[in-house]
C-alpha cells in the first residue's frame, strides 16, 4: 500500500485540506495515514494553544509550608512568599523586608515638575498579544513539517513501522496480546523476539527486536500462516528493533506465524524464500 506523503499529512494538520479526492479516500480507509495526522494535529494543537486563555491556580499557604519542610529551609523563608509580608516576622528578617513591586508595572521616575506620573502598564496591547500568537502558529509549522521530513527520511531509508508521536500522559497504557521468541534458521545465526501489542487506541503494533545479522539484502517482517502457504508483508526491519502497524483485516490466530527474510534488491515483493528468523504468537493469559 502507498501511504500520503508525510508532509502532506504535515500540511493538513495545519488546516490544509487534502490533495486530492484519492487523497482524501485512502486517509478515510488507512488506519496508519489517520494515526499520523492525529499525532501531528496534537503538535500544531499544543504548540499553537494561547496562553492568556489558561487561569492559573494559586497555590495555598500548606503548599509553601510542604516545600519548606521537604527542603529545609532556614525559618527565616518560612512566609509563604504569595502571601506577603509575615505579621509576626520579627524586624531585620526577610518577610519584614518591603515587597518588590509587582512585575506587571513599571514605576515611572519623577519629572521636573514634582508631578508623578501614571504606572506605565506592561501588559501588552491586544495587538501585541496576537504576535506571540502568530509565532507560536509558524513554530507548530516548522515542528509538524520538521517531523513530517523526518518521517519522510525515515521512509526512505525503509522504517515504514515508525509509530506515530504523542505526548506522554498518565491513563490507558498498550496490552500486550502475543509474543514469540524468533530462532534462527538455516545459514543464518539472528535471534530475538517478537511482541504484539494493542494500543490504547485499538491499534495492533508488533514490534520486533532481532540481534544484528550481516546478509545479502534487506530485512522483511511478515506474518503467515501456519503452514507457511499465506504471508502478509508489513514492512521492512532497518535496525535491529522495529515496530510495525498490524493492518485491521488481518486475524492473528490464521496468521500466527512472524518470519524476517532476507529479500533480494531485484524489484521483486514476494518473499524471497529465505528466512532469517521465525517464530509462532503465543496468545499472552
Amino acid at each position: 500500500m502507498e501511504h500520503l506523503d508525510a508532509e502532506l499529512l504535515g500540511l493538513m494538520a495545519l488546516g490544509e485540506t487534502p490533495g486530492t479526492e484519492a487523497d482524501a479516500h485512502h486517509l478515510a480507509t488507512c488506519p496508519e495515514c489517520a494515526a499520523t495526522l492525529r499525532g501531528f494535529r496534537r503538535v500544531t494543537d499544543i504548540a499553537t494553544l494561547d496562553p492568556a486563555g489558561i487561569v492559573l491556580e494559586q497555590p495555598s499557604a500548606r503548599t509553601w509550608t510542604a516545600i519548606h519542610q521537604a527542603l529545609g529551609l532556614s525559618p527565616a523563608l518560612a512566609a509563604d512568599p504569595l502571601a506577603g509580608p509575615d505579621p509576626m516576622a520579627t524586624p531585620g528578617s526577610q518577610a519584614d523586608q518591603p515587597a518588590a513591586p509587582p512585575a506587571e508595572v513599571e514605576t515611572p521616575s519623577t519629572p521636573d515638575d514634582g508631578k508623578v506620573a501614571a504606572p506605565i502598564p506592561l501588559r501588552p496591547s491586544a495587538k501585541d498579544r496576537r504576535r506571540p500568537r502568530l509565532w507560536m502558529a509558524t513554530a507548530a509549522a516548522g515542528i509538524v513539517l520538521g517531523t513530517a521530513a523526518g518521517w519522510t527520511a525515515a521512509g526512505v531509508l525503509g522504517q515504514r513501522g515508525t509509530p506515530s508521536p504523542g505526548p506522554a500522559r498518565s491513563g490507558p497504557v498498550a496490552r500486550v496480546l502475543a509474543e514469540t521468541p524468533l530462532t534462527p534458521l538455516a545459514a543464518h545465526t539472528g535471534s530475538g523476539e517478537a511482541q504484539m501489542e494493542q494500543l490504547p487506541d485499538g491499534t495492533r503494533q508488533l514490534t520486533i527486536h532481532l540481534s544484528a545479522e550481516q546478509t545479502s539484502g534487506y530485512r522483511e517482517v511478515w506474518v503467515a500462516t501456519s503452514d507457511l502457504s499465506g504471508m502478509v508483508g508489513l514492512g521492512v526491519l532497518a535496525n535491529d528493533t522495529g515496530s510495525f502497524t498490524i493492518p485491521t483485516g488481518i486475524d492473528l490466530a490464521q496468521y500466527p506465524v512472524v518470519d524476517i527474510s532476507n529479500q533480494a534488491y531485484n524489484g521483486n515483493p514476494a518473499h524471497s524464500d529465505d528466512s532469517v528468523a521465525r517464530g509462532k504468537l503465543s496468545p499472552k493469559a
